[in-house]
């Protein structure tokens, strides 16, 4: 994990909220610490955005709320 990667938001909050997980990622900040009340923290195997719902006790990697736009790019490598 490097300073400045995004990762996509967990379902419940995608869901449950304003935030719409294709216009929004978690930018990790390059801190990792114990996430206060109201901080995005990521984690899991499949590495997601969790918003803590009180100050948490372990370690976590910090990030950030960014809005994002998306965009698919489809280039022709080879004619057949």
């Amino acid at each position: 994990m490097r300073k400045g990667d995004l990762f996509p938001i967990a379902s419940p909050y995608s869901v449950t909220s304003r935030i719409l997980a294709k216009d929004h990622r978690i930018q990790y900040t390059g801190e990792k610490r114990c996430a206060k009340k109201g901080e995005w923290y990521l984690s899991g195997a499949i590495t997601e955005g969790y918003k803590a719902p009180n100050d948490l006790n372990n370690p976590f990697h910090i990030g950030k709320l960014v809005k994002v736009k998306v965009e698919t790019v489809i280039t022709v490598v080879e004619e057949l």
